[in-house]
C-alpha cells in the first residue's frame, strides 16, 4: 500500500528536473486521489487508493517530460482567484500579479470605471480587477477563439456580472463603439522568434501566439501606444508588462505619442518588467 507522505517523496524524486519537484508531487497528489491541503497535513499516512495509482503514474510521466503542471490540473491559482486554464492559453504568472495590485490601487474609490485588460488570454488580470471592484466595467479583450472560450469560461466560474469580453485584434484598433477606458492594462506576446527557442521546455507546450511577437518583439506595444493610449480618459492609467531589455524601448514609444507620464518597476525578483503611467 502507498500512503500520501511517501507518495509525495518518490514522486518528487522522480520529477528532478522541475524547479519545484516537491510542490509538483504535492499537486499531483491533490489532484489524482482528490484530497485537500488540510488531508494531507492531518493524515500524511493515510493509505490510497491503488485504483488511481496508474492514472497518477502517467500524469507524473507526463509532468516529467516537461508537460505544464498546471494544464494537468487545468487550473491554477492568481491574486487569490482560481483561473482554468489549458493549452490555448498562457499560464498565469505570480509576477504578473503585480499589475493587478497596481490597478486596484488607482481604482479605489473610483465609481464606474472602465478597464480594458489586451491580449487577456485566461482573463486572469482583468477578470481579477473586475473581481476587487465590483463598481468598475471590464473589457477583456483577445482574438484567440480558445483564449475567448477560457476567459469566458473563468467569466463565469467567478459570477462576475461587470465583465465583457470582446473578440479583437488588437492591432485594429479601437473600437468607436465602447466607452473610454480610465484603465488600460496588457501583457502582450513580446518574445522574439531568436528568443524563443533558447527558453524553457514547458514553454514550448503553451500556445506560441501568446508568446511571440514578430520582429523585435515590440508590435504589440506599438500598437497599443498608437491605437489604444491616445484613447484613454485624461488622468486615466496604464500599465504593460514585458520581457527583459523592453522597459527602455517602449518608454521610448510611449515618450513619441506625447502626452503621458511612464515610469518602470521592477517585477518579484528585481527585473524591469513593468511601464506603467498616466495621461497627463
Amino acid at each position: 500500500m502507498t500512503n500520501i507522505k511517501n507518495l509525495i517523496k518518490n514522486t518528487a524524486d522522480k520529477l528532478i528536473c522541475s524547479d519545484a519537484p516537491e510542490t509538483d508531487a504535492y499537486e499531483l497528489v491533490k489532484y489524482v486521489f482528490g484530497l485537500s491541503k488540510n488531508d494531507i497535513l492531518i493524515s500524511p499516512e493515510r493509505e490510497l487508493d491503488k485504483n488511481k495509482l496508474n492514472r497518477f503514474d502517467a500524469l507524473v510521466e507526463k509532468r516529467a517530460g516537461g508537460y505544464p503542471l498546471q494544464y494537468i490540473i487545468g487550473e491554477w491559482d492568481f491574486y487569490g482567484y482560481t483561473f482554468k486554464v489549458n493549452e490555448g492559453v498562457l499560464i498565469p504568472r505570480p509576477e504578473t500579479e503585480q499589475i493587478v495590485y497596481e490597478a486596484n490601487k488607482f481604482l479605489k474609490n473610483k465609481k464606474n470605471a472602465v478597464v480594458f485588460d489586451l491580449c487577456t488570454g485566461s482573463g486572469c488580470i482583468g477578470l481579477s480587477v473586475a473581481a476587487n471592484n465590483p463598481q468598475c466595467k471590464v473589457y477583456l479583450f483577445d482574438i484567440s477563439p480558445a483564449a475567448l472560450d477560457c476567459s469566458r469560461e473563468n467569466t463565469a466560474l467567478l459570477s462576475l456580472e461587470n465583465v465583457t469580453v470582446l473578440d479583437c485584434d488588437i492591432f485594429s484598433g479601437f473600437n468607436g463603439n465602447l466607452p473610454l477606458p480610465d484603465v488600460i492594462l496588457s501583457n502582450p506576446p513580446y518574445v522574439t522568434e531568436e528568443e524563443f527557442v533558447s527558453l524553457q521546455r514547458e514553454i514550448f507546450f503553451e500556445p506560441k501566439e501568446a508568446i511571440v511577437a514578430e520582429g523585435d518583439g515590440l508590435c504589440f506595444y506599438r500598437a497599443i501606444c498608437e491605437k489604444w493610449l491616445p484613447k484613454l480618459k485624461n488622468g486615466g492609467f496604464y500599465m504593460l508588462e514585458s520581457g527583459e531589455g523592453q522597459p527602455e524601448s517602449i518608454c521610448s514609444i510611449i515618450e513619441d505619442i506625447k502626452g503621458f507620464s511612464f515610469e518602470i518597476q521592477p517585477d518579484l525578483y528585481g527585473v524591469d518588467r513593468f511601464v506603467s503611467g498616466t495621461k497627463e
